[in-house]
């Protein structure tokens, strides 16, 4: 597979630094001493047109100066030079660049049309950039800083397996700082900035292949190309390498982009959900988070199951931790049998072999009964992972920080520590032999809880899903249709059912249009500028006569008339029986492209919302999943003697008209609400459809 070219910044064994200061406090004069510290295993080249030496270096006056092939030069020269020392490169033969530069696309519209000549330069001379605006690059096995960040100065560098990729400079700088004072370390550190070229989602297609990264973290603030960062995710769950995210904002994007309720409810973040649900990342709240978890799989301590055992000193820190565990989506069972046998003898008489086990205050004088039952419980063939979760005991610290580093080496299930007031000389013996430990529970438990929600999304990502075709560009015209139209359009689509109805338009004669439906029916008022006719009282139900069917159609026409509302008609229809309301959206996204939502349907679907996001392309069984998911499907089973649906039938039914939509790029947005389930079938009530116009082009 070919690398993405970032691989070139990478992997550069030889570098250039334009406008390299001899002052190694300076933006342009820290990378340069970073990496002499660092012992950077290459060839370094300051260029600096008013010097003849740089902090010991022979200096440049230019690019071209430097007469030796040079894998990446750094740029930190003001906005307005950056294209020319670009194109001066281009012509020495270096290929790959990091533009610390500012002034850009962050500050004004000529900062745009300059980071818009950079990608044109890069597109066209096929280039790799890494910025502009940005913090730099660091790989830590070959010493490259290709970065101005402080981060270098207070800290040693660790090599290690945690990746980094961020949207965000200063937020990398923290990162970097807390992981190396951890002690996890890093493989490589990349912050992208203005992304003119190289964006998050390359960053993370070339960690997925690199053989020196095991777990990848990712900030991120938006995203252009949805293609690529699914792709790098896929690549990543492939790989058995998982993705912590740290997503911030929340767009309303999505909600302006339509007035029906798919792009209401299938906002920005919905969508960033559905994709790192679907393509095996998990989101997380802040660094730390991501740290605590990368840290279970730098030190091989990944739960073999959701299944804790708990052991604890306090009855109700025990009970408190089951409490999270739960929360989290872990299971707290009881042990298995043979281990519950095993425990008896060694417990106080007083004390249950349960979980969570309390070891009560005995342990305070008798360290010999927390040794005991840790070797019991890590035996357990029914725990996924043992957390011991412990307090102060400062006069039986060394016997437990040593059964615990032994049961280290022999257990087969990984042991989690949870010691609340512990000496930072435990900590550091514990840290020292890769026991995880945590000052308290939630951290704990939110870290396992990350961790295994990331193995079960891996697990399924690989098995189910592909990035898919490109979303349709947007920028082309369209048009909303009536839910007459719509209908007309779906009554040809397999397998779709739609009610007999009829469009009868102003001045017709209702009653002989209307005569051969079957009653009850409904009478529904038809404008594509109505997206909700129920709350412009452009619907009436129950008619249970052609002749009431004829006056509702009378009163609908007038009310359009009064409220300025060109009606191509009154679509009437035969009312359908049924038990059950779905609302089926489908609609293409400018990043992520076609994107399913399904939910509980009807008028208030967006009072109380209870719906799922899906990302195109999925399989059936993703769609049933989703189904289940919902607190509706409580209903569709047969809530307590009710009636009930086929949900696998109705997911393959939904499942087919998804990738119809996705299949048609004439389409923008297809709402189905309710798609009503019932004895006689499914049926498509009401539907709302966009479709880009024919004369528009892409």
């Amino acid at each position: 597979m070919k690398e993405p070219k970032i691989a070139g910044i990478m992997r550069a064994t030889s570098v250039a630094i334009v406008g390299a200061s001899n002052d190694p406090s300076k933006v342009t004069g820290r990378p340069l001493a970073y990496m002499r510290k660092l012992g950077f295993a290459g060839k370094l080249f300051p260029v600096n047109p008013s010097r003849t030496e740089v902090q010991g270096l022979p200096s440049a006056k230019s690019l071209r100066e430097i007469g030796e092939p040079v894998d990446l030069a750094l740029i930190a020269t003001p906005a307005n030079t950056v294209e020319s020392v670009l194109l001066e490169g281009v012509a020495a033969g270096i290929r790959n660049y990091v533009v610390f530069s500012s002034g850009f696309a962050e500050m004004d519209e000529e900062g745009r049309r300059l980071q818009q000549r950079l990608t044109d330069i890069a597109r066209e001379h096929d280039l790799a950039i890494v910025g502009p605006n940005c913090l730099g690059v660091a790989n830590s096995a070959t010493g490259l800083m290709a970065s101005f960040n402080t981060a270098m100065e207070s800290c040693e560098v660790v090599r290690g397996s945690f990746a980094f990729v961020s949207q965000s400079g200063a937020l990398g700088s923290y990162w970097l700082d807390m992981v190396l004072r951890s002690g996890i370390g890093f493989s490589h550190w990349i912050t992208t900035g203005n992304e003119c070229d190289v964006d998050v989602g390359s960053a993370l297609e070339f960690l997925a292949q690199d053989p020196d990264t095991r777990v990848i973290g990712m900030y991120i603030e938006d995203i252009r190309d949805g293609a690529a960062l699914r792709r790098g995710l896929l690549m990543a769950a492939q790989a058995r390498k998982p993705v912590l995210i740290i997503k911030s904002g929340s767009s309303a994007a999505g909600a302006a982009a339509a007035a029906s309720h798919t792009g209401a409810l299938a906002g920005d973040d919905a969508l960033f959900n559905a994709c790192f649900d679907q393509y095996g990342a998990v989101r997380v709240e802040s660094i730390t988070a991501m740290i605590e978890a990368a840290r279970l799989y730098a030190w091989k301590s990944v739960p073999l199951s959701r299944k804790l055992g708990i052991m604890s000193v306090s009855g109700g820190l025990g009970v408190l931790i089951a409490d999270a565990a739960e929360k989290a989506g872990l299971e707290v069972e009881p042990y298995a049998p043979e281990t519950q046998a095993a425990l008896v003898p060694l417990l106080p008489g007083f004390s249950k072999p349960q979980n969570p086990l309390d070891l009560t205050a005995v342990v305070v004088q008798q360290a010999s009964l927390l040794v005991g039952t840790l070797e019991a419980l890590s035996k357990d063939p029914s725990v996924g992972a043992l957390v011991l979760a412990i307090g102060l005991l400062p006069g039986i610290a060394k016997p437990v920080v040593e059964a615990l580093v032994a049961q280290r080496s022999s257990s087969r299930i990984p042991i989690v520590v949870v010691w609340m007031g512990a000496t930072r000389d435990v900590v550091e013996k514990l840290e020292e032999a890769k026991v995880p430990v945590f000052t308290d529970f939630p951290q704990a438990i939110a870290a396992i809880g990350a961790v295994c929600r990331l193995e079960a999304r891996r697990a399924r990502a690989v098995d189910a899903f592909s990035p898919g075709a490109p979303p349709l560009a947007l920028s082309q015209a369209c048009e909303d249709l009536s839910e007459a139209s719509a209908k007309d359009i779906l009554r040809h689509w397999p397998g779709v059912s739609v009610p007999e109805g009829v469009l009868v338009k102003p001045g017709e004669a209702v009653a002989a249009r209307i005569a051969h439906l079957q009653t009850p029916l409904v009478a529904k008022i038809q404008a594509a500028s109505m997206k909700h006719k129920s709350e412009h009282g452009g619907v009436v139900l129950k008619l249970q006569t052609h002749a009431a069917a004829a006056e509702a159609c009378k009163e609908l026409f007038a009310m359009a008339q009064a409220a300025g509302i060109a009606a191509e008609g009154v679509l009437v229809e035969r009312m359908m029986p049924f038990d059950f309301e779905l609302l089926v959206g489908l609609r293409r996204d400018a990043v992520f492209g076609p994107v399913l939502v399904i939910g509980r349907g009807g008028v208030e679907v967006e009072l109380n919302p209870d719906i799922a996001t899906l990302i195109l392309p999925v399989t059936p069984h993703e769609v049933q999943a989703a189904l289940e998911r919902l607190n509706y499907a409580k209903l569709l089973r047969g809530y307590r003697g009710g009636p009930s649906v086929d949900i696998q039938a109705c997911a393959r039914q939904i499942h087919d008209l998804a990738s119809k939509f996705a299949a048609d790029e004439s389409l923008r947005e297809l709402e189905i609400n309710p798609y009503a389930l019932g004895q006689q079938g499914a049926w498509i009530l009401d539907a709302l459809m966009t479709v880009t116009t024919k004369e528009s082009k892409p």
